[in-house]
């Protein structure tokens, strides 16, 4: 399922605020151009920070052969400095794990397995994020964030692109939009604020029978405290590193 959900990362879109306080259009098939815009402006300041750290609660639907879903749960942690430095980790329901990139190199660590896998990293986030998940099919919790909108090929893709309204997330005032493409629904909602940061993210994949979704709420800190040691692994006593397999071997 995750396969289908990472679309939702590389369509994007939306602008102005004060264009949308109307009621959603009952042509759910329009695509409005500056619901379209807000998305890319968001993935541009985004991919334009500086430092930031951003806690996710995630859930996500696991589909049983019966047909039943199952939710998991986890909590994400998502630090960033300049192009070339992150950590994240994921700490889920079912596994741990921490990534660490240092400009260099990129481990993944399994806290509670005491295993790592460490492999030769480009010199960018953007450029190891791609590496990593098509030599080796590894995901980094929350890379998405900087996918958002980079893609004209996705966003053309769109069928829909909607304003529902305003709502408040965690205490902020958002903008909720809403978007169709093919296999996908998934709904995004940006802070209504000079700084547009994504609130909430719910994308539900409708070419299964039991539509699955994945649900995320993040917290954002643009003023992260961190030590310079944070994107760099150390190995503790009884880690073992394992050799990573690419996919296509």
């Amino acid at each position: 399922m995750m396969r289908k959900l990472k679309v939702f990362c590389l369509i994007t879109a939306v602008a102005s605020l004060n264009v949308y306080a109307q009621d959603p259009p009952a042509d759910e098939s329009v695509r409005n151009p500056h619901v379209i815009n807000k998305v890319i402006d968001m993935g541009e300041y985004l991919r334009s920070l500086a430092q930031f750290e951003v806690t996710a609660a995630v859930t996500r639907d696991t589909v049983l052969n019966s047909g039943q879903k199952i939710e998991i749960a986890s909590k994400n942690t998502l630090l960033v400095v300049g192009h070339d430095r992150l950590y994240a980790l994921a700490d889920g329901d079912n596994n741990t794990r921490e990534f660490f990139y240092n400009g260099k190199k990129l481990t993944q660590y399994s806290p509670y397995l005491n295993y790592y896998t460490t492999v030769d990293a480009p010199k960018t986030i953007q450029d190891t994020l791609h590496l990593v998940e098509e030599h080796y099919g590894i995901q980094v919790p929350m890379e998405d964030l900087f996918l958002f909108g980079s893609d004209q090929a996705q966003i053309d893709a769109l069928q829909s692109a909607l304003y529902v309204g305003p709502s408040t997330v965690n205490g902020q005032l958002c903008d909720h939009l809403a978007f169709r493409q093919p296999g996908v629904d998934w709904q995004l909602w940006i802070t209504r604020a000079q700084k547009p940061l994504p609130c909430k993210l719910v994308i539900t994949a409708t070419d299964e029978p039991s539509f699955p979704q994945y649900s995320v709420v993040y917290r954002w800190n643009l003023k992260p405290e961190f030590k310079p040691s944070a994107f760099t692994f150390t190995p503790k006593k009884g880690d073992v590193a394992i050799a990573l397999k690419k996919t296509s071997e």
